[in-house]
């Protein structure tokens, strides 16, 4: 039996207030894991460096007053009081990349914030450069960097370029990147922030940043419709017992300590699609077995209503052994256009939950209103590394030929997937260089034998990025 919760909320002037994501990759060299996660995040009460208020609001609402500046404050929860911007720890040395297109404004060792927060004891000069992104309105700013500064003044850069090297230079006691958004201008005003949380607002309240300067937090990451663990519509926050397994949606996921205690919640995620295309979305999770999850997990559920900045908010609580290893869908909701909502999953699960963990793994939003291609693919003029051009004939027997485009050389692979997420046929990894590229699919299975008639997902994976269409096979 089907368990979801159905949520109609339609809303409209989107494009009034909404920003397109543009955002392409985070800001460094990816580890091995793919993202580190944040420790540190924009305090949407009064994001001014040396202006602390006793009040620290958090991107999902969430308002703290106690122990509150660092380095006494709980990273990943409530650290810390007027920061800016948000910090990604990592290895000092760890190349720090541009996230998007832009140019260099800003490239120098200068003096950092006097005095340093909490009180701590600065490390020379900050190792600072600052992007100005022609066409929104953004600028980037990438603190504590060590030597040398890899970017000059001036200079036009392509997402994926170095600009330095992550560093403990200034107000920082271990090596890490602050990384800054600031609207309409580069300028750095003690008084009245410029600065903006690149993982938006999802609070129900309107978000406090824009009482500044009428600039409002949006998620500015480039997404997709679906959003493994590891992609960029996925963010992962600090907390000290985070594993991560070799199981799940493209083989790996994330658990955490079940908790029943508000208090003692120390692991959270946030996943946010791209959708371009408005109507009724089913919203699908994937959860692997044999991982002991918990009975019941509590996924929360926002639909942004951008004429006024505030979210609503819908709490779905879910049974995370029930249909394993496979997509299960938890809600379904209208939705205009544009990356308007959010998914948001954390440690605590309701009362009388059996389970150890709760499992953080791949989620799917399927328009089902749209029988055929997935128009979220075609034919947008982008930037995207990775875009589907067309699909012939769809639907088809007995074999579709789908076109795509890489606009860099990358390893290739082809999944296709039923309706429950099942694999049904894999095309290993196959260098592919930049370009026009096709792949055909006979309606077969990894044995060789031909599938029924039905709705199936073709995926295509370049380096980190899927772009996913649905075909229809008949009979």
């Amino acid at each position: 039996m089907r368990n979801y919760t159905s949520i109609s909320l339609f809303y409209c002037l989107f494009f009034l207030y909404g920003q397109t994501p543009f955002l392409e990759i985070r800001p460094y060299a990816k580890p091995d894991f793919v993202q580190y996660d944040l420790k540190n995040h924009v305090d949407h009460h009064f994001p001014t460096a040396n202006i602390t208020d006793g009040n620290f609001r958090r991107f999902d609402g969430i308002n703290l007053t106690e122990e509150l500046m660092f380095p006494n404050c709980d990273q990943g929860s409530a650290c810390y009081d007027g920061h800016a911007g948000v910090d990604y720890y990592m290895p000092a040395g760890t190349p720090i990349l541009a996230p998007a297109d832009g140019y260099v404004i800003w490239s120098a060792f200068s003096p950092g914030a006097n005095p340093c927060p909490g009180g701590i004891s600065p490390n020379g000069d900050t190792g600072i450069i600052i992007l100005a992104h022609p066409g929104t309105g953004h600028f980037s700013c990438y603190l504590h960097l060590e030597p040398p500064l890899n970017a000059a003044v001036g200079e036009t850069v392509s997402t994926g370029d170095t600009l330095g090297f992550a560093g403990n230079t200034g107000c920082a006691q271990t090596p890490h990147l602050h990384f800054e958004i600031r609207k309409d201008t580069y300028f750095f005003d003690e008084q009245l922030s410029y600065a903006v949380d690149p993982f938006g607002w999802w609070g129900t309240e309107p978000d406090p940043i824009e009482s500044l300067r009428g600039n409002r937090s949006e998620w500015l990451w480039k997404s997709s419709w679906l959003i493994d663990d590891n992609d960029n519509g996925f963010q992962r926050y600090y907390g000290p017992l985070w594993d991560r397994m070799a199981v799940g949606y493209q083989g790996d996921s994330w658990i955490a300590p079940s908790t029943s205690d508000a208090l003692t919640s120390r692991h959270y995620a946030i996943w946010v699609p791209e959708l371009e295309e408005g109507g009724e979305y089913n919203i699908d999770v994937y959860i692997p077995s044999g991982l002991d999850a918990a009975t019941a997990v509590i996924y929360e559920v926002y639909v942004k209503n951008n004429n006024l900045g505030t979210s609503d908010k819908m709490l779905v609580t879910y049974d995370q052994t029930s249909n394993t290893d496979n997509f299960s869908t938890i809600a379904a909701l209208d939705l205009p256009e544009g990356s308007n909502c959010s998914v948001i999953l954390r440690d605590i699960v309701a009362s009388g939950s059996i389970g150890s963990f709760v499992v953080f793994d791949a989620i799917r939003f399927t328009n089902t209103g749209t029988v055929g291609v997935d128009e979220n693919n075609l034919l947008h003029p982008t930037n995207k590394s990775l875009n589907i051009k067309s699909i012939y004939p769809n639907p088809f027997n007995p074999q579709v030929t789908v076109d795509y485009n890489i606009s860099t050389s990358e390893k290739v692979s082809v999944i296709i997937t039923d309706l429950t997420g099942r694999q049904i046929k894999k095309i290993n990894q196959v260098f592919k260089v930049k370009g026009m590229h096709s792949i055909t699919w006979i309606g077969d299975n990894d044995y060789g034998t031909k599938v029924s008639s039905g709705l199936y997902f073709l995926s295509i994976k370049a380096g980190n990025l899927i772009k996913t269409a649905k075909i229809l096979l008949l009979e």
